[in-house]
């Protein structure tokens, strides 16, 4: 019964947009780009012309927001989220 409800409650967040896609480059997202929960975000993909880049970043609302922002405001998280042991 415990499984049960772990799989469901898991399933309900993972359907309602709460959590962040596995998928793309851990990054952060400047605050300049939008009102967000945190700077932290998925990098899912770059333009052509390298001038936009689109972003899964958690809103104000908790909802994550799959959006397009100027790259400019994209920056690689820090080593320290990053570092291999």
């Amino acid at each position: 019964m415990r499984r049960f409800r772990f799989s469901l409650i898991s399933l309900c967040l993972v359907l309602s947009g709460c959590l962040l896609p596995a998928a793309g480059t851990p990054v952060h997202v400047d605050m300049r780009a939008g009102s967000f929960w945190s700077g932290e975000g998925r990098l899912l993909e770059i333009r052509e012309d390298g001038q936009r880049c689109r972003v899964a970043v958690r809103h104000r609302t908790l909802v994550v927001r799959k959006r397009w922002v100027s790259c400019v405001y994209v920056h690689a998280s820090s080593s320290r989220d990053t570092a291999t042991p």
